[in-house]
């Protein structure tokens, strides 16, 4: 079988702005339930979903919507739009009912979740580095096969200054919704 023929890094590409996606969709360019995100200008196409990052996501989504205040929304792959060549869609995310999903700045999101399995170094790199430099104040990765919660906090355009690893058995709460505390391995037992 052959590889797949590459561009050259040095040709140039046509970035595409959010607006450009929203007038792919309306002209039929696009589905607009492509599971795609706009990084940088270029469209990513998001790899299929295994089974265990499901069960781990539908998991923590029955816990989130037990848990979470009712002043709250709980998103569940949300378009989070940061910027006119950025959008991302975190698969869990909390944000104050005051906010219409379109209105959220990073710094507005209470809780975002990454599940990662096949993504955990695109999750703990490029994704980390985007929320850090987009004020995402409490960033969590779920890493489903060392089933463990991997904690991003105090954002800087450099990066998150605090990164801690929680193994299942340890308890781990939310950074401004401290009520949401859970232990991994209650949910994935």
């Amino acid at each position: 079988m052959n590889a797949p023929v590459r561009p050259s890094a040095d040709l140039p590409r046509r970035l595409f702005t959010t607006q450009d996606v929203f007038r792919m969709v309306e002209a039929g360019v696009m589905q607009e339930d492509e599971n795609v995100e706009l990084i940088g200008g270029e469209l990513v196409v998001m790899a299929a979903k295994r089974n265990d990052h499901e069960i781990a996501k539908s998991a923590l989504l029955r816990w989130l919507a037990r848990k979470a205040s009712d002043n709250l929304i709980l998103g569940v792959e949300t378009t989070l739009y940061l910027a006119e060549m950025l959008f991302v869609e975190p698969d869990l995310m909390l944000y104050p009912r005051a906010f219409k999903p379109q209105e959220l700045s990073g710094g507005d999101v209470t809780l975002l979740i990454e599940v990662s399995d096949d993504s955990l170094s695109r999750d703990l790199g490029l994704k980390a580095a985007i929320y850090a430099d987009h004020g995402v104040r409490d960033y969590w990765v779920v890493d489903v096969e060392a089933r463990r919660v991997i904690v991003h906090r105090d954002p800087t355009d450099e990066g998150y200054r605090s990164v801690r690893s929680f193994e299942a058995d340890m308890e781990v709460a939310a950074l401004l919704a401290p009520e949401l505390a859970i232990r991994l391995a209650s949910l994935l037992d």
